[in-house]
């Protein structure tokens, strides 16, 4: 349990626990917040040729040295003789090549001879240290023989895409009896021009001929290989020089992998849907399959046809230039804007396809530029190649269960709006019928049937009615209902036996008997009998 005590008086308990919690509290929250920033960095960009040695992983690229040593008796003459310096140096050199390459060591004089060959490691590295004689004894100098073999050491099936060739020597060709090398041209010379043109078809192969003193022959490597490097170096320097030979091994396989590097591109690879419309909104995805390099991409325009070949009106939305991660994808916004005519009513609906497709006009720049310029001669720009497509329907028209439903909603609408009106809004149209009770009026003449949604009742209508006059109407919302509108009295409405009443200045007519003016009038809710013929009784 992590909690402490402090014993004796007034001791008390220090809760570790709670001191760690307060901790997390306040770690994990800190992580958790900057754990997204760190997420949303780009992947570091090399600054320094390392950094490109480091991500291309050229410690895992092997290649070849072939270091060829002049073993002939000259090289141990003189006040100063070269050879124990270049067996010096030769140890330098040895211990500097890093594991995993292969070394190949020719000495010659009169005979060409392999004195190692191997994959360096910690074992096969001492090996090769003491792969060259104590003494150089040899007679004669056949250069041509010495270059022959050192063309054997390039030509393996398992030789490297780099080859490194050291040759050194302090003589002039003087090749023994019966060599095939008689003189410094002449058929053998020109068969190792052929194999040496050979090996650099597929091969990176740098040659450096270093005379140790004036007057060699050493620029005879000038007769078989191309562009060799041929200098005069004395022994103490030969350190230096060989540290610098690695590194331009290191380099130019560097150059190899970056060259690879550079074959790869931004392409454009999308198959997207729209709906078909005057204004497309959609995108093209640009993949990077560079491996190992970030590019900076410039978008100038897009390239817009239809599947009619016909040229759309199109641009890029957003930033015109961004920088797109290896082997990683963007996806950029276009905007199309089709020539699309109206759609039309159609039974049954119809489905329109066109199909677009999309180039991008858009250049790159492989980062970091001004460091890869130093490494290859290659261009870093490129082109943005491939298309992108968009396929885009719209579908128009009415299926005939739509048009049956819509009908028959239709139809729907258009009763509850005429009931709607007629309940509300429209005025219903009087009813019934008025019988005159009164002496002297004819059968024919009896029955003032009520028409229209008001109608005025005076003497013109009603016999003996005087001056009165009644204005009837209806009311929406109550069909078979009429209302009387007193405008001159007098009106009267019988209440029962020998009883009238005045009636106000409006009142709902029901059945019964009223008197305008002089006149009686029975009211009925309906057409009386007596307008089909029949004779109505008396009131």
């Amino acid at each position: 349990m992590l909690v402490s005590h402090d014993e004796g008086v007034g001791g008390r308990v220090r809760p570790v626990r709670s001191i760690l919690g307060l901790l997390l509290l306040v770690v994990i929250p800190l992580t958790l917040a900057l754990s997204p920033a760190v997420a949303m960095q780009p992947a570091s960009e090399p600054a320094t040729l390392d950094d490109l040695f480091d991500l291309f992983d050229v410690a895992d690229f092997p290649a070849d040295f072939v270091i060829v040593v002049d073993t002939s008796g000259s090289m141990s003459q003189g006040d100063e003789p070269p050879y124990p310096g270049v067996l010096k140096s030769y140890e330098t050199l040895v211990a500097s090549i890093p594991d995993g390459d292969f070394l190949s060591v020719v000495t010659f004089d009169s005979d060409p001879n392999l004195v190692f060959q191997g994959t360096l490691d910690r074992d096969s590295r001492t090996a090769a240290l003491g792969a060259l004689p104590d003494v150089a004894e040899g007679s004669h100098t056949d250069i041509g023989a010495a270059i022959d073999a050192t063309l054997r050491r390039l030509e393996r099936a398992d030789s490297s895409e780099v080859q490194t060739v050291i040759f050194i020597t302090d003589g002039v060709h003087d090749p023994p009896p019966g060599s095939a090398y008689p003189e410094t041209s002449g058929p053998g010379w020109d068969d190792l021009r052929a194999r040496a043109l050979q090996v650099a078809e597929t091969r990176d192969v740098a040659v450096v001929g270093i005379g140790l003193v004036e007057g060699t022959d050493v620029g005879l490597l000038r007769s078989v290989f191309d562009n060799p490097q041929i200098i005069s170096l004395p022994p103490e320097q030969l350190p230096d020089f060989f540290e610098e030979a690695i590194r331009q091994s290191r380099l130019a396989r560097l150059r190899i992998l970056v060259d690879r590097e550079l074959e790869h591109g931004i392409r454009v690879r999308s198959a997207t849907t729209a709906e078909l419309a005057s204004s497309i909104d959609t995108q093209v995805t640009l993949v990077s399959t560079f491996m190992k390099l970030p590019v900076f991409v410039t978008v100038m325009g897009v390239t817009v046809t239809d599947d009619k070949g016909v040229v759309v009106v199109a641009r890029p939305i957003g930033d015109e230039t961004f920088r797109l991660e290896p082997d990683a994808s963007v996806n950029v916004p276009v905007l199309i804007k089709p020539d699309v005519s109206a759609s039309s009513f159609t039974v049954p609906p119809e489905t329109e396809l066109v199909e677009f497709t999309v180039g991008i006009d858009a250049t790159y720049t492989v980062a970091p530029a001004p460091l890869l310029r130093r490494v290859t001669t290659n261009s870093i720009n490129g082109v943005v190649t491939g298309t992108g497509i968009v396929e885009t329907s719209r579908t128009f028209g009415w299926t005939v269960l739509r048009v049956v439903m819509t009908t028959m909603a239709g139809l729907l609408i258009l009763l509850i709006l005429w009931w709607l009106y007629r309940r509300f809004l429209q005025l219903p149209r009087l009813v019934g019928v008025f019988e005159f009770n009164m002496p002297g009026i004819s059968d024919e003449d009896r029955v003032l049937k009520l028409k229209g949604k008001r109608m005025i009742l005076d003497s013109s209508n009603v016999p003996m009615a005087q001056t009165a006059k009644v204005k009837l109407f209806t009311r929406r919302g109550h069909p078979g209902h009429v209302w009387a509108s007193v405008v001159q009295p007098p009106f009267y409405q019988n209440i029962g036996p020998h009883r009238e009443q005045a009636i106000p200045d409006e009142i709902e007519i029901r059945f019964g008997e009223y008197r305008l003016g002089g006149g009686r009038l029975q009211y009925r809710a309906r057409a009386s009998s007596r307008q089909s013929g029949t004779p109505v009784g008396g009131h």
